[in-house]
């Protein structure tokens, strides 16, 4: 049987970082056509398992929602199990012995912070004075306190692989990036960029319907 080397890459580098409107930025394997994929395996890399479950529930929801047919790496390697011990032959059966012919692997590959100057600016308001009988109304130049802010920037990566491909160079099919900045919640950017990373494959034709 023919190794998954690159896509087995992805997936060992997983469990070691676990133990870890359209994409801004996208590139696709010269001459890849896309097609109509089975069944997607959504893996995502994080720190805790918690961006771990939110990221890969929310790409999941997202590929469903069109009609494509994906499940999360939580069905295939457990949260409890001990995946950082299984050999790269282990993996690769787990992965085409549950029938996926592809697989989209999700990662953070960035955080940025920047102070944001807020406030500082200036408006006029309103002020009454008597002048003999009369009661007119004037003007007085007031300016807002300046501050600044810490904007958080986020920039994760997804790579597909087309396992059909995976025993070349060629595994890695497509690949993009997206920014999301200041999101309210892990929850929240999860959804963000699943949405966005749907439709960008979907346009892209990277995988039809």
């Amino acid at each position: 049987m023919k190794r998954l080397n690159l896509l087995l890459l992805a997936v060992v580098g997983l469990f070691a970082w676990s133990c870890t409107s359209s994409m801004k930025y996208t590139w696709t394997n010269d001459g890849y056509q896309g097609r109509k994929f089975e069944k997607i395996l959504v893996v995502a890399e994080s720190s805790t398992q918690k961006g771990r479950l939110s990221t890969e529930n929310a790409i999941v929801a997202a590929l469903v929602k069109e009609g494509i047919n994906a499940e999360t790496s939580i069905n295939v390697f457990p949260v409890a199990g001990k995946h950082h011990e299984l050999s790269e032959e282990q993996i690769e059966n787990k992965i085409l012995e549950g029938g996926y012919d592809g697989v989209l692997v999700t990662s953070l590959v960035d955080a940025k912070t920047r102070d944001v100057r807020e406030g500082g600016g200036s408006y006029m308001q309103p002020v009454r004075y008597r002048y003999g009988r009369r009661i007119r109304t004037g003007y007085v130049h007031m300016q807002e306190p300046e501050y600044y802010r810490q904007e958080k920037t986020f920039v994760l990566e997804t790579q597909f692989f087309d396992t059909k491909n995976a025993a070349t160079k060629e595994a890695v099919v497509w690949s993009g990036q997206s920014e999301l900045t200041d999101p309210s919640s892990t929850d929240s950017a999860a959804k963000r960029y699943s949405k966005q990373l749907t439709k960008t494959l979907l346009e892209n034709g990277i995988v039809k319907l």
